[in-house]
């Protein structure tokens, strides 16, 4: 294959500068003026990135532009503690308020999300 050939096999997400709010990057570390996001999937603390459908990226965030403008809050989720503040969209983040406060504890959504895991994984989807 040729160098022009691989060239054109490159996949870019986003081309140009990009807005903020606009996810830049997927499965890299955040660079400076990005924030570290995930999707809306079920997960856990350890949960890997494309396990049951769950992926984190980044996201286009300059200094002085509010997350929130673009509907990202700060999650609570615990996932990968040692990454620190992350973000998700406002409606994952209320799901995840609201089974803390009804469950009492992280662990405790933890159990629930793993009950709801084994019983997708048992059900027979096909």
């Amino acid at each position: 294959m040729t160098k022009s050939r691989k060239r054109k096999r490159v996949h870019r997400v986003a081309r140009g500068k990009p807005k903020p709010g606009h996810i830049v990057a997927h499965n890299r570390r955040r660079r400076k003026g990005e924030i570290l996001c995930h999707n809306h999937v079920l997960h856990t603390a350890a949960t890997a990135n494309g396990v049951h459908g769950f992926r984190w990226f980044t996201v286009c965030a300059p200094a002085g532009w509010d997350p929130a403008s673009e509907e990202w809050e700060v999650c609570p989720c615990g996932w990968r503690p040692e990454l620190r503040k992350h973000y998700a969209k406002a409606s994952h983040v209320q799901w995840w308020r609201d089974q803390i406060k009804e469950r009492g504890s992280l662990e405790a959504v933890y159990r629930e999300v793993h009950r709801r895991q084994r019983e997708y994984r048992d059900r027979d989807v096909g």
